[in-house]
């Protein structure tokens, strides 16, 4: 388990809060729906509530080998799914009380990252149109959909990131693993794509169902 950047003096390394944005930040999951529909051409429409909500419980590569998309198209699906989400992101909302957590925490003088799936360019983009980019000191996207563990490490090794002391806030069961084998705290949204039973049975550092809760666990942290 990794717990600090090779050859650094534990006094220059920051403690930090690092998002993941598809369904943390943004309430991106309708067009990413979209997106899937247009991709996969499985419709949402043909599955039931009930079906649906199970396959919240998946995860990325669970969900393509039910859907009988062979893993070798993921690149391609990836690569193509970002583009196409490009058209849809100015109409994407900010999660219900994320912006006021960002800001808080900002104030506070806590370090903010992205690492997301989706493009660099995409979030960037994104943030800025809905006023938040100047709260993040960095956007690191591109990170693999099957393990972010990678893309956290480059994060934590780039940014001199305390990995003991910072926290990585998510959606998914597979935010909850790149966590734990990198040695950062994790917190789980329950508003995004896994469903909350998924995510408690990975046991995250804190399962939060709103984002008030989410300040509040994030701002106890910083009071120690």
């Amino acid at each position: 388990m990794v717990q600090r950047r090779a050859g650094a003096d534990d006094s220059a390394l920051q403690r930090a809060v690092i998002f993941d944005f598809d369904g943390t930040i943004a309430d991106s999951l309708p067009a990413i729906l979209a997106v899937f529909e247009d991709l996969t051409g499985h419709s949402v429409k043909h599955f039931s509530d009930d079906e649906i909500d199970q396959m919240r419980d998946l995860s990325p590569l669970e969900l393509m080998k039910l859907l009988e998309v062979p893993k070798w198209k993921a690149p391609y699906l990836l690569l193509r799914g970002r583009q196409l989400l490009r058209a849809h992101m100015h109409g994407i909302a900010v999660h219900d009380g994320m912006a006021d957590t960002i800001k808080a925490l900002h104030k506070k003088g806590v370090p903010l990252y992205v690492l997301s799936s989706n493009s660099t360019d995409n979030v960037t983009s994104y943030l800025k149109w809905h006023k938040l980019h100047e709260y993040f000191a960095g956007v690191h996207g591109g990170a693999s959909i099957f393990a972010k563990a990678p893309g956290l490490l480059k994060l934590i090794k780039g940014e001199n990131v305390s990995v003991s002391d910072s926290w990585y806030v998510g959606d998914e069961t597979r935010d909850v693993t790149a966590a734990k084998l990198v040695g950062l705290q994790v917190a789980s949204v329950t508003w995004g794509f896994n469903t909350r039973r998924a995510l408690v049975a990975k046991e995250p550092s804190a399962v939060v169902d709103t984002a008030k809760e989410l300040d509040t666990v994030l701002k106890d942290v910083w009071k120690k």
